[in-house]
């Protein structure tokens, strides 16, 4: 037989995630615990107040009190115990709040810090397939799910049921049929919880989904927002939100109507034995068998009773949706991991390399993306040599920028091989993550960050001079423009690049990867969006530049044949030399 599943989700596979929340809850044991006893020791004083009350009552009303728990000789004793239970409870309240909230932003941060680490060092091809607003709900809403759980699950279970426990055995004490009345809605919730589980699950995982859909939206529509409105698309994408939005409010409103009856009957069978128990605590008042500060005690115990009762039910659906939460992690931590970026041979043969000619190579390469059926190279041969400045060329589409990302190790080859070869004795490497060191990059986007520009260079190279930061915009043709700026390098530059130019970007880009000083440079569609005289000037330096650098520049525009030596063209899965 096939494993039980509940939507497409086996119970293997919820247990392993209760597992991983479980992991968690014992790493903060020690914090888990202190909190867990501040709870219990809040409660059981606020047992003993019901109890004081009970005393304060019988006191008040001269009714026989020779049966309550708790014996006083006077009013002064009650109150005094009255004020003091009252007190402690409150300042153990607010202890406890205290410690749960330092608990849980240390594990919410703790998680946020090694998601990221996770996330950040995965394989590109597989982290690519998330979109960045359902990357950052699982950062947000379910890092803070599963770290709400750890210090609420454990806690609220032992607490509650020691006040469920504690309240049961006081009703126990004056009244064994009331205590049994009072137990009535818990086989009745047994039954209900099954059902709430493989519900609440379904509810859970589809409501992040769709969260995490409409963060996605919103984060690319808030981005490309220029777009929207230089294409007059804002209607059409204000009209699509609402479409994610109906979404959400038919999941969210079938969800709340599956809450309403659920609570409704829960409360309805909870409301009759309350009565059920208030009647007979009446009945036992009337033929003077309690006292009427025992029947206010059987009032506020069984409120105790039905409420704790009711967390510990309200375990299950706040730990299902912890599960789905804890699911979504698990996919960004599972995902492959890039290979050791500090490899100490590859970091050797780095060191040994400079001033040293190199040939970067590939060999009868074939690639096909994970979530494509057609392959995007096939035995894809290259080759390249300190001094060589190589156009590669080719139809939009046809894998020059794929050819880029396998340089860079970002993909990997499913055959065949890429190296890094030193010319004067033959040692090689095979390209990976620890190669990249080897390499400066010009993507197609420009990856600037808010920030200011000259932070934004020293990102490559974090001990650069202004001097050599102004030396490698010179070379981009980016000086000029800059130096016009109030703060010169200093200057701010808006997430993605906002306030500059898209041309003046690639030139701000090109000086980055000029900065870094890599023996190899690879510049994809780099000069796109310059004026044919600003690119001729752009090439030129470049050229000089990479004398003793290879230089491989993905380019649509015949400028480029004006300053390479080679050219290859990438076209329907093949790579070839042109010259």
């Amino acid at each position: 037989m096939g494993k039980l599943r509940i939507k497409n989700r086996t119970v293997d596979d919820i247990f392993k995630e209760l597992k991983n929340i479980a992991k968690l809850i014992i790493q903060y044991k020690s914090s888990v615990a202190v909190y867990t006893v501040m709870a219990l020791l809040s409660t059981a004083f606020g047992i003993l107040t019901s109890l004081v009350s009970q005393s304060l009552i019988d006191f008040v009303t001269m009714s026989p009190a020779s049966d309550n728990i708790l014996k006083f000789n006077s009013i002064y004793g009650i109150l005094g115990a009255a004020v003091a239970f009252a007190v402690f409870g409150i300042g153990f309240s607010a202890v406890n709040s205290r410690i749960s909230e330092k608990i849980r932003i240390r594990v919410n941060t703790d998680m946020t810090a090694s998601l990221f680490d996770k996330y950040i060092c995965s394989k590109w091809e597989y982290s690519s397939l998330f979109a960045s607003g359902d990357v950052l709900n699982r950062f947000n809403s379910d890092i803070s799910t599963v770290s709400s759980s750890v210090i609420g699950i454990i806690p609220t279970l032992i607490t509650r049921s020691f006040q469920l426990l504690a309240a049961f055995a006081v009703i126990f004490y004056y009244d064994r049929i009331m205590a049994l009345i009072a137990l009535v809605t818990i086989p009745i919730s047994l039954i209900f919880s099954r059902f709430l589980v493989v519900r609440m699950h379904r509810y859970a995982r589809d409501l992040k989904k769709i969260n995490s859909k409409m963060m996605a939206f919103n984060s690319d529509a808030l981005f490309n927002i220029q777009y929207l409105k230089s294409f007059g698309l804002v209607n059409i994408f204000c009209a699509k939100l609402r479409e994610i939005q109906k979404e959400y409010i038919d999941i969210s409103l079938d969800y709340n109507k599956f809450s309403i009856v659920i609570t409704s009957v829960m409360s309805f069978i909870a409301q009759i034995v309350s009565y059920a128990c208030f009647g007979w605590g009446v009945y036992r008042l009337w033929s003077h068998a309690i006292s009427i500060g025992t029947l206010v005690l059987f009032v506020q115990l069984y409120g105790m009773l039905s409420s704790s009762f009711s967390s510990i039910i309200n375990v299950v659906p706040t730990l299902i949706n912890s599960v789905a939460a804890s699911e979504r992690i698990s996919e960004i931590q599972n995902l492959p991991k890039d290979e050791e970026l500090d490899d100490p041979e590859s970091m050797a043969f780095f060191e040994g390399s400079k001033n040293k000619k190199l040939i970067l190579e590939m060999k009868d390469v074939s690639f096909k993306y994970i979530d494509e059926d057609e392959a995007a190279l096939n035995s894809a041969n290259f080759k390249a040599e300190t001094g060589d400045f190589i156009a590669l060329t080719g139809p939009s589409g046809e894998g020059k920028t794929t050819m880029l990302r396998l340089f860079l190790a970002l993909l990997e080859p499913n055959e065949g091989e890429i190296k890094i070869i030193r010319k004067n004795d033959g040692r090689s490497l095979n390209v990976s993550p620890a190669t990249r060191k080897f390499f400066s990059y010009v993507p197609q986007k420009n990856g600037m960050f808010g920030d200011t520009l000259a932070a934004n260079m020293r990102l490559v190279k974090p001990d650069a001079t202004d001097d050599e930061i102004k030396s490698a915009l010179k070379i981009s043709c980016a000086y000029d423009f800059v130096m016009k700026e109030k703060s010169g390098i200093y200057c701010k530059i808006g997430d993605g690049g906002v306030g500059f130019s898209e041309g003046q970007m690639q030139r701000i880009s090109i000086a980055r990867a000029v900065l870094r000083d890599a023996p190899i440079v690879l510049l994809d569609e780099a000069t796109s969006a310059l004026d044919t005289d600003t690119e001729k000037q752009v090439l030129m330096n470049l050229s000089e530049w990479c004398k003793n650098k290879i230089c491989i520049f993905t380019s649509h525009r015949s400028s480029i044949f004006e300053v390479c030596n080679k050219a290859y063209v990438v076209s329907e899965t093949e790579c070839s030399e042109l010259m």
